[in-house]
């Protein structure tokens, strides 16, 4: 979506720029975090894709990082990741 272009694109940069603690910061902000999952709905492949040991490890990361999160939340930050990861 266009319109959602600027906010990706911001979203990206501080990923590139912060690393770890953007890609914290988006999966605890309603709209960014919204707006990856809506890009992550057009991407090809999805985590479900992924070889078993990949979707482990991000599991495991995701875990530690938001251990109060809900398993659908956490989730979702696995399919955040997942899309910075494709779009960088």
């Amino acid at each position: 979506m266009k319109e959602f272009a600027s906010i990706i694109g911001m979203c990206l940069l501080e990923v590139h720029e912060k690393g770890e603690a953007a890609i914290k910061t988006i999966c605890n902000c309603k709209v960014p975090s919204d707006v990856m999952l809506m890009e992550y709905r057009k991407l090809k492949t999805k985590i479900e894709d992924l070889p078993t040991e990949e979707k482990e490890e991000m599991w495991k990361v995701v875990y530690e990082w938001f251990p109060n999160k809900s398993k659908e939340e956490r989730l979702n930050v696995c399919r955040i990741i997942h899309t910075i990861g494709v779009l960088l």
